[in-house]
């Protein structure tokens, strides 16, 4: 038998010979009736919860077993006239103990019943909730924990230019997330580009002003639809996966206003894979998609002048266009 189990034997039998003695004490007339209700009833205050550990059915039970009512009165006394008082007044009323007793019984069944209900449904959820998580990604956990490792590539400088020409006649509110250097942000910013970065690390806050700390989703989720003139997605296309990304384009998409100037930085996944090993490109698998990927998604968008441009050294690519 384990720790656990050999507490919880222990704990049940020292309740059941607290419960022997009160039951012996109220039964020979040794404590007023009054004083041990008080007494179970803060003693039930301070006993552990069975159902933080053997679930809710042990609380169900528990709830079964206050609702029956005994229509036997008890009718001890300390006196022979008292026990004959009792006795009588029991069996002229009895009767309406009984119906009494009928309805709450009735009623307990009945709020019980949609409990075990509620506790079957939940139980089943758990058991699909479970399976699915085995089934959709069982190495989760794995990829979360290298991907915490990875150092960040830093994207070409020469990509600055290029977007300030992408972004010079965008007046409004410009959005680059998720943010993992500043100097691309301060190129843009001194090209007369209203820009903004969204960075989750928060050495960048100290360096730049206008940086959000913050996580980027949480941060798509407060702004208000068509809110944004353009955005500049990084980061993301690099260390996210596959559903992280198209999660971040599509919020992208409904906060930009129609004819918004875009753009998506993306490393070659042969670069990633040249850099990290082959191990690490396994387990990152989709991380990130090819350019080629995202000229696909930004045209089912209607978007126009869709233009991919290499970096010199060809580990970056810069996918620009324009949105209907």
């Amino acid at each position: 038998m384990s720790d656990s189990q050999s507490d919880a034997s222990y704990f049940k039998e020292v309740v059941a010979e607290i419960e022997a003695e009160a039951q012996r004490r109220s039964s020979s007339g040794d404590y007023p009736r009054a004083l041990l209700r008080s007494l179970d009833e803060e003693f039930r205050r301070w006993v552990p919860d069975a159902s933080l550990e053997n679930g809710v059915e042990e609380t169900i039970r528990a709830i079964e077993a206050a609702a029956y009512v005994d229509p036997a009165v008890p009718v001890s006394s300390r006196t022979p006239v008292g026990r004959c008082v009792k006795w009588v007044v029991r069996r002229l009323t009895y009767f309406y103990h009984r119906h009494v007793t009928q309805q709450i019984t009735a009623l307990g069944i009945h709020i019980t019943r949609p409990l075990r209900l509620l506790d079957a449904s939940l139980k089943s959820v758990h058991r699909r909730l479970a399976a699915l998580e085995d089934r959709f990604d069982v190495d989760a956990a794995a990829r979360s924990e290298l991907a915490a490792g990875i150092s960040t590539f830093s994207s070409p400088e020469e990509f600055g230019e290029i977007l300030s020409e992408h972004f010079s006649k965008v007046s409004g509110r410009v959005l680059i997330g998720d943010l993992h250097e500043v100097q691309l942000l301060r190129t843009l910013r001194d090209a007369g580009v209203n820009i903004y970065g969204v960075a989750s690390t928060d050495a960048l806050v100290e360096e730049v002003v206008d940086v959000r700390q913050e996580n980027l989703f949480d941060h798509l989720g407060d702004l208000q639809n068509e809110s944004l003139d353009g955005f500049v997605l990084s980061g993301i296309p690099d260390r996210g996966s596959v559903n992280e990304q198209l999660r971040a384009f599509r919020l992208l998409l409904l906060k930009s206003k129609p004819g918004a100037a875009v753009a998506v930085i993306v490393v070659h996944p042969e670069t990633w894979a040249a850099r990290l090993g082959p191990v690490a490109a396994d387990l990152l698998h989709g991380r990130p998609m090819h350019a080629e990927t995202w000229s696909y998604l930004l045209a089912r968008e209607d978007a126009s002048q869709v233009t991919v441009i290499e970096a010199s050294d060809s580990s970056y690519c810069l996918v620009t266009a324009n949105l209907p």
